[in-house]
This record gives C-alpha cells, structure tokens and sequence, in this order.
C-alpha cells in the first residue's frame, strides 16, 4: 500500500534486532495487529508479531492461527504523527483517532518502538 505508516512498519522490521536486545519488545510479549485506513477506508493490515521468537513484522493477518491481543485501527497519518513524537497515543486514543479492541495498554508500550523507527525512517 502507499502508505507513509509502510515506511515505519518495513524499519520497526530491520530493527527487530537491536529492539530485541536492548528488551523492548520483551515488554510487550504479544501480538499486535494495525489496520491502516486512509479517508477512512481500510488501506493496509500490518502484525507485530513480539510473541515469536525471533520476534516479527509483516505485512497481513496473524500468521499460524495467532490471536492478536489487541487489534489498532487508525489512519496512515495518525500513526505517523504519533510515531514522531507529535500526538500523545492517550490523547489520540480518547479523541477517537486510535481505535483498539483488546488489551489496550499494549499501545503504549510500542510507543517507544515506533519513535526508535521514525527517528529512523527518514519520512
């Protein structure tokens, strides 16, 4: 999909390793589903798979039959503003911009893999 929230996804991928070190995703231990909308319209399904060992990022549904912990909808530039720093996930969360179905904490505990990956992703 053309979406700017791909670029963050495809770089949250080549930096499983380094997150994996330093712990991070160890917190999270879950599986973690974004469905990306543009214009409200559906636009791309992205998994964080924390829970595998190694660790995963894709493009698609769960595999294996995984149940994601919680399900994310947003839209492509909410999840890039959130990603560098320039919305609060809570505030976009009680506004409505971020809808999450299951355990909704999981949120905050990526916050810090995605401000890693847009620091580097260059958008």
């Amino acid at each position: 999909a053309d979406t700017l929230s791909s670029v963050l996804f495809e770089t949250i991928r080549e930096e499983i390793p380094e997150y994996q070190v330093s712990n991070e995703l160890k917190k999270v231990n879950a599986v973690v589903q974004y469905e990306i909308l543009k214009n409200g319209q559906p636009v791309g399904k992205w998994t964080m798979d924390f829970k595998s060992s190694p660790a995963e990022v894709y493009e698609g549904e769960p595999r294996n039959g995984a149940k994601p912990a919680c399900v994310v909808t947003i839209e492509d530039e909410v999840f890039v503003a959130i990603a560098a720093g320039e919305l609060d996930p809570v505030k976009a969360f009680m506004s409505g911009k971020v809808k999450a179905k299951g355990n909704i904490m999981l949120m905050q505990k990526l916050t810090m893999v995605l401000k890693n990956a847009n620091a580097k992703a260059k958008i």
